[in-house]
Order: structure tokens, then sequence, then C-alpha cells
């Protein structure tokens, strides 16, 4: 037995000093790759440094995505997709971001995270002839922490106002945030709305979802385990239209989270489905009959102008967000917030309608197609 536990205890420390050289030749390529990517961004410019990039699947990840695809400039992820991969993100402003050194010639463009806004202040502070542009996409509320504002989303706020304000430029991404910088912390704001990606949209195919999953003419919402998206009012609504099919679509999200966490049964009509890719969503979208949002709180939702962008008809809540994007009603549906009968009445009216779903295509094409977007910034960028 004594002999047994030695070679037992051998394996494990041979497999913890196999272990360890990993880690460590993990971390010298990771150094490596680094180094490289610095040179690169130091010595290449001129050139437009957008971040904080989280690669994470999200409105601010995909519109920033968007900005450094299309953009006419030379532009830059900070950090990029693949340092991400190989550095967590923390590490790379802990250890990395002061070794990035912008030139006068250079635009830092911060988005959200107070870690790269509060760099950008300090590249400006030291270099004047920098320019820094900062987009608000959307402040924290209550409802984003489920009844009360955590510290950390406070803490983002007060960045947003104390250190964002400072930028060269500063824009909003709708209107009626807009209006709320102006009115509540006096800070002027231009307006430049998120883009939808048109062409990625024309992409979508129903029959990829159908083959896929057997599912079309359904009832779409997609969501995720979050206080703000309110997807406990999407399953309200499926058990109100039993002669429906529903579709969700979310991290999370399970029959178990509805009953536990949300006090409601999902119903026999609802299918739930895992987080999916956004070109995947595309093809729900293209499948489904009707797009539902019943988010509390929203910037200027993407997703419905994606639905929008499909010529889908969309019902959403009545927050300022979703009701900019259907322009309270000339392009979409609306309904009271807590009220599922209220919800009922106008899906049933969305799914009749064969106008508004096309008439919303054009004012996507019009006012946040990415090809009309990008051309905004690129002039802000260039001037």
């Amino acid at each position: 037995m004594i002999f047994i536990r030695k070679i037992k205890s051998g394996i494990f420390h041979f497999y913890v000093f196999v272990k360890k050289i990993e880690t460590n030749t993990q971390a010298y390529f990771a150094e490596k790759s680094v180094s490289k990517w610095l040179s690169k961004i130091n010595k290449d410019s001129p050139k437009v440094l957008i971040g904080a990039n989280v690669l994470k699947p999200n409105g601010v990840d995909f519109h920033i995505h968007s900005i450094h695809e299309l953009s006419r400039r030379n532009t830059h992820l900070i950090p990029s997709d693949t340092i991400l991969n190989k550095i967590r993100f923390n590490d790379f402003f802990k250890n990395y971001i002061d070794k990035i050194n912008p030139l006068s010639n250079s635009t830092l463009h911060s988005h959200v995270y107070p870690n790269y806004i509060n760099w950008c202040y300090d590249k400006k502070l030291k270099n004047p002839n920098i320019k820094w542009i900062h987009t608000y996409h959307l402040h924290y509320y209550n409802d984003h922490g489920g009844g009360e504002v955590l510290d950390w989303q406070k803490e983002f706020n007060r960045n947003f106002i104390e250190v964002a304000s400072k930028a060269d430029v500063k824009i909003s991404v709708s209107k009626w945030q807009q209006l709320l910088y102006k009115e509540k912390f006096n800070i002027d704001t231009l307006y430049i709305p998120n883009g939808v990606d048109v062409v990625k949209c024309d992409k979508a195919n129903a029959d990829v979802f159908y083959k896929t999953h057997g599912l079309k003419n359904f009832i779409l919402n997609v969501s995720r385990h979050d206080p703000v998206k309110n997807p406990k009012e999407f399953v309200l609504l499926a058990q109100s239209m039993p002669e429906y099919n529903f579709v969700i679509i979310g991290n999370g999200l399970t029959k178990e989270l509805f009953k536990e966490h949300y006090n409601t049964s999902a119903p026999k009509n609802l299918t739930i489905l895992a987080k999916m890719s956004q070109l995947e969503v595309q093809h729900a979208i293209a499948a489904s009959s009707c797009l539902v949002s019943n988010s509390k709180r929203e910037g200027l939702p993407t997703l419905i102008l994606e639905g929008m962008a499909q010529s889908k008809a969309v019902v959403v809540s009545n927050e300022p967000g979703s009701m900019e994007a259907i322009d309270h009603g000339k392009y979409g549906y609306f309904y009271e917030l807590g009220n599922i009968q209220d919800l009922k009445n106008q899906t049933l009216q969305a799914l009749k309608d064969t106008i508004k779903p096309v008439k919303a295509r054009q004012r996507v094409l019009v006012e946040y197609d990415w090809q009309v977007v990008i051309k905004k910034l690129d002039r802000l960028y260039n001037a």
C-alpha cells in the first residue's frame, strides 16, 4: 500500500509539473503575441483606436466591431480579438494598455468601460493634439440591478458623467438619450444612432433555421436571464396565446429557470433555445412571423432594428429606446410594460399588419443602416 501511495503521489506531482510547464509555455507565447501586436499598434499610424473590446456577443460589441469592419479609416480594436483569446481582459489593462503610445494624429474612441475611458482621458491630458471621441450607449438604471443600481453600475455611471464628459466629441446613440444628457447633466452630445448591418440581415435564411430546429411562423423573442431584458413577460404572452407558437432564444434560459426564478411555467407552445450567433439569430428572425421585445431599458435596440430591416412586424415595450426605434408606433407596435393583455392585443394586431413592416425596412435603410451611419463617424475621424 505504501508503494502504491508513492506511485500515486509521484504521478500527481508529475502532473502538476507538466501543467506548470504548459502554463508557463502558454504565458510565454501569449507575451510574445501581445508584444508583437503592441509593436504593430505603435508603428501603424495614423489610426483610430476603438475600445474597450471585451469580445462578448452584445449590442456594444456588435457596435464597435461594425465600426472596425466598415470604417474607411485605419482602425484597431483595443484590445484585439486575437489578444483577448490569449489573455484576460483585466490583465490586458493591468499590464499592457499603458504600452500603447498614440501619436498626435490618432483618434481614441471610447465606449462604456471605465478602464478604457480613463486611459483615453490620461492620454488626452498628456497630448492635447490627440482627438478623443466617446459614445454614450445606455446609463445604468434600477432595472439593470433588479430593483437597485449595483455598486459597479454606479461606478460606471459616475465615470460616464465625470470622465467621459471631458471627451472632445461626445455621441449619443439615441435622440431620447441625447436629450437626457443635456437636461440632467448639461452634457452636449451629437446624435449618431446604433447601426444595423443590413447586408448581414439580408443573408438571413428561414429555411436554415427550419431545417435546424423544425420551427417556422412563430412569435420570437431574443433575450437572456437579466432583469432588464424581462423575459418573464414573453412567457406570460405565450401562456395567453396557446393557439400560437412561440420561440425564445437566450443564454441561461430554461423551463426550470422560469419556474424557480420568475415564478412562472413555460407553456407547451413555447420553445426555449440556447444562445445563438448573430447570423443564427438572423435566420431565426427570418423564420418568425413577429418579433417581440419586452425589455425595460434600451439605448436603441439593435435587435428590433434587425427585425425591421427584415420587414418583420415588431412589438416593443413602451420604454424610450424601443419607442424611438419604431417612431412611437409609426413603424411597429408597443405595449404598456406589465400589461399582458395589452401585449397580447398589440401582438395580434402586428401579426395581421402587412404595411408597417415594409415601411419599417425603409426607415432602417434611411437612418440606421451601417452604410449610412459609418459615413457620419468617418467624417468625425477625418475632421
